[in-house]
Order: structure tokens, then C-alpha cells, then sequence
């Protein structure tokens, strides 16, 4: 009896086994039917794809060669997402066809590095048994999750025929896979620290960037938009970004770039010392203000040294635009923008600066001579000779000061910052003190605090506030006003 129970467990077993193996090559043919060189990917012997996983109903499915539940979810949920926001809410057309799910197939183990979607035909611009294949060797579950997300932004681009041969393509995939790119934080700061940026060598990094300043203003539309039109007028997908851009704000596409350039600055600092220059660099024209060719961006990055004088630049008559982004030690403070264009004269203060980016925009074929700007140090801008006063008398706190003369000031700003009761910082103001644009003699001013509280110590901080908006640190006080 037991032999005879073994014996008819072991024929069961044989047939179970013959019918799954007929099981998968059946589901494996209904996957690929063809022979092409994506199906013998899947089905080659180094393969071992496990049963299929739905994700979205009817409309993917996952392939694993590892059983991960974490991956699972995680696709499902961005792919939720995905098609919830660019073919409900934008209206992107669906690249694949209807009734016939996207399958996604991830190797574990190398693979040739292979990272694409494929399909067996296109129908009425459709994609027909389409497949995702991905080498996911060494890659995490988030990595491998925005690559599938990449692929299907990448099939709805195609979709539309859009000409392209440039970064808009790649660009626009990597924005509509991943409008937030929190994760991209990182890869920005490494890009941005480099002397020369290009939009075309980091497309999913800085294309991405360039695209969203292209668009701003233009409504979650704007990029759909600009590809209907190139689909239906032949044009090429860059020119009618641009061509949008010059409609919706008046500005060309150098002005595009260089916004871009300064918006990039402005939220991300990174790394100085690629880029750094000295004084005495700037001052023998190491700031080449000639049009870097195509879409780029030369930046230079100046650090400057405790009591720096300001710097005033020149910016030649052929020289490209050009924008200077000016950080401050005081954390608090965003940075601010100063743009420039040929034959402007404008002046840095470089008090309470920590760092200075000097950005110059490309142009289609570049400059073909150098054309460094004119920099000097400029050490009574934007006032000369202040003495400080204060005082924590009965009428609250008082602050009072001179200049011997001052140019391009158009005020000061005045911050109060106050230690409360459980140790953090309160900071209020800034408080606006006007001022004459130019005094060649004596000028005094004050301020007096009225809402403050007696027996507080307090901190005031005053920074000059010139014509193009930057400010330099004058001085500040500390004291304890009276009871």
C-alpha cells in the first residue's frame, strides 16, 4: 500500500508538473507571440519570470522574477497615479492599445542592462501587446518603480510623433514620471556645481528643470498642449515650446534660459569649489560673458572673504545674458537675482554675502570670441562711514546711525529677533527705512522699536537695501530694554 501511494503520488506530481510547465510556456506565448529578440529576452533559459501579478485591472501586469510584495504595491500605487493624472486629469492620450494590458517584466539578475518598452505592433497609433522590459539588477524598489514610470511617459510622447531631435523627448518623460523629483534633489546639486552645465548631456535632470521654466505660467496643459500642436503641424517639438513661451511672457528663449539658470541657483547650492573663482580672477576677466554654444549655461562661483569690498561689473556690449544669484550668510534670507544684459553697469554688495553664482546663458551656435567682463571692487558701495547707536530707554528701544555718503540706497531693513521662554528664536520684520537714492555728505537716520516688551533682551540686524534689490549687512545690536 505505501509503495503503491508513493508510486501514485509521484504520478500526480509528473503530471502536475507537466501541466504548469504547459501552463507557462502557454502564458508565455500570449505574452510574446513572436520570435523577435525581446521575445527571446523573456523566454530565454536565464530568465525566471514568476506568475503574473496584476496591478492596474485590465491594464498592467507584473512579471517578477522575485517574489516582492513591497515592489508589487509600490508599482501599482505610481501606476494608479500615473495614469489617474495624465489621461484623466491632462488628457494625454493613451499610448497602448484597448484591452490589452502593459506588461512589465523585471530580471533580478543581470541582464544586459536592458531598459525599454516594446511591442509586437502599433494600431491607429496604439501600441499592441505592449511590454515593459527592465534589467533591475542592483536597483532599489523606488529606482525601479520610476523607471517603469519613465517607459510609460515615454510611449505617450511617442504616441504623438511630436519631431524631436534634441533633449525635449527625455526631458518631458522624466517631468511627467516625476513631476515632484524629490529624489532628484541630489543629481540637481552635483549638476549645478559643475563650470559648464548642458541641458542636453543631463536631460532628466536639468532638461526636466528647463522644461517646467518653459512652461511655467502655461497651466498643467501647457506641455500636452505644446505637443498636440506639434503633432498636428509637423513642427519640431522645441520650437514650439519655444514659439509658446515668446507668446504667453514676451520673452525669448535666452531669457528662458537664463531663468532657468537663476531659478536653479536659487533653490539649490551646491558644491562651490567646480566652479570657484578668486577676486583677483574676476578682476583679470575670468568671467567670459560670450555665449556658451547650445542649450548651456557657464557659471562661475565666487566666495567671498570676511570684509570683501563690492564689486562692480561691466557686462560687455557682445556679451549673452546673464544673471548673478546672490546668497546670504543669514539662512533666513532667500537668495536674490540680479539679470544682466549687454552694456549694463550694475554693483554687488558683498556684505553679509556668502557666495555670489555668475551665470551666462547659451545661444544656438555660441560666441566665437571671448568677451570677459569688466569687474572691480568698489569698497564705499552702497554707503561709507556708518556709526551705530542704540539705546533701551523708556520710550522702547532706539536705534540711530550715520553715513558720510551713500550711492544707489533706496532704504534699510530692519530685523528684530527675540529669545522666548522655551529657547527658540522669534524674528520679525523687516521694518522699512527709507533713504535719499544719493547723499555725497553726512546722512543720519533712526528707528525706534514701539512694540516691544520692557526688560527683554533683543537683537536688531539693519542691511542696506539697493536699486536692484540686494542687500548688504550693515550692522547689529543687542540689548535689554528697561523695565
Amino acid at each position: 500500500m505505501r509503495s503503491g501511494d508513493r508510486e501514485g503520488r509521484a504520478r500526480k506530481s509528473l503530471i502536475l508538473s507537466v501541466l504548469w510547465t504547459l501552463v507557462a510556456l502557454a502564458a508565455r506565448a500570449q505574452v510574446v507571440p513572436d520570435a523577435s529578440a525581446d521575445a527571446r529576452w523573456i523566454q530565454s533559459p536565464y530568465r525566471n519570470f514568476g506568475a503574473p501579478q496584476p496591478l492596474l485591472p485590465g491594464r498592467a501586469v507584473l512579471f517578477d522574477e522575485t517574489d516582492d510584495a513591497t515592489l508589487k504595491t509600490a508599482l501599482a500605487a505610481d501606476l494608479r497615479r500615473l495614469y489617474g493624472e495624465l489621461y484623466v486629469r491632462q488628457g494625454w492620450r493613451y499610448p497602448f492599445a484597448d484591452g490589452d494590458p502593459l506588461r512589465v517584466f523585471v530580471a533580478r539578475k543581470e541582464a544586459g542592462g536592458v531598459r525599454q518598452l516594446t511591442s509586437r505592433s502599433v494600431e491607429g497609433g496604439r501600441l499592441v501587446s505592449p511590454a515593459i522590459l527592465l534589467d533591475a539588477h542592483g536597483l532599489t524598489v523606488r529606482q525601479i518603480v520610476r523607471e517603469v514610470g519613465r517607459q510609460v511617459a515615454l510611449a505617450t510622447l511617442t504616441r504623438y510623433g511630436a519631431k524631436d531631435g534634441t533633449f525635449v523627448t527625455e526631458s518631458a518623460a522624466a517631468l511627467l514620471a516625476s513631476p515632484e523629483a524629490d529624489e532628484e534633489h541630489e543629481a540637481v546639486r552635483l549638476a549645478a556645481a559643475a563650470p559648464e552645465l548642458s541641458i542636453e548631456a543631463s536631460p532628466a535632470v536639468l532638461g526636466r528643470l528647463y522644461l517646467e521654466e518653459l512652461t511655467r505660467g502655461g497651466g498643467p496643459g501647457a506641455l500636452r498642449a505644446a505637443f498636440d500642436k506639434a503633432s498636428e503641424s509637423g513642427e519640431a517639438i522645441l520650437s514650439v515650446l519655444l514659439e509658446s513661451y515668446a507668446d504667453r511672457t514676451g520673452d525669448s528663449g535666452d531669457t528662458a534660459l537664463v531663468r532657468f539658470g537663476a531659478r536653479l541657483y536659487a533653490t539649490a547650492e551646491p558644491e562651490a569649489a567646480p566652479s570657484r573663482v578668486s577676486l583677483l580672477d574676476l578682476e583679470s576677466g575670468a568671467l567670459d560673458t560670450s555665449a556658451p554654444a547650445g542649450f548651456a549655461l557657464r557659471h562661475r562661483t565666487f566666495v567671498p572673504p570676511d570684509g570683501a569690498p563690492a564689486l562692480r561689473l561691466t557686462w560687455p556690449e557682445d556679451g549673452a545674458s546673464g544673471a548673478v544669484v546672490v546668497r546670504y550668510r543669514d539662512g533666513a534670507l532667500p537668495p536674490d537675482v540680479l539679470f544682466v544684459n549687454a552694456g549694463d553697469v550694475r554693483t554687488v554688495p558683498l556684505g553679509g554675502i556668502a557666495r555670489v553664482d555668475w551665470l551666462v546663458a547659451g545661444g544656438s551656435s555660441g560666441g566665437t570670441l571671448p568677451a570677459p567682463a569688466s569687474i572691480e571692487a568698489a569698497p564705499n558701495f552702497p554707503y561709507s562711514g556708518l556709526i551705530a547707536h542704540s539705546s533701551g530707554g523708556p520710550d522702547g528701544p532706539r536705534i540711530w546711525w550715520n553715513t558720510t555718503s551713500h550711492e544707489q540706497l533706496v532704504g534699510w531693513a530692519i530685523f528684530r529677533e527675540e529669545v522666548l521662554p522655551d529657547g527658540r528664536i522669534a524674528r520679525t520684520g523687516p521694518s522699512i527705512l527709507p533713504s535719499s537714492n544719493r547723499a555725497e555728505e553726512s546722512f543720519s537716520y533712526a528707528y525706534l522699536d514701539p512694540g516691544a516688551s520692557s526688560a527683554t533682551f533683543y537683537r536688531y540686524t539693519v542691511w542696506a537695501v539697493t536699486e536692484d534689490g540686494l542687500l548688504s549687512r550693515a550692522f547689529s545690536v543687542t540689548l535689554r530694554t528697561s523695565e
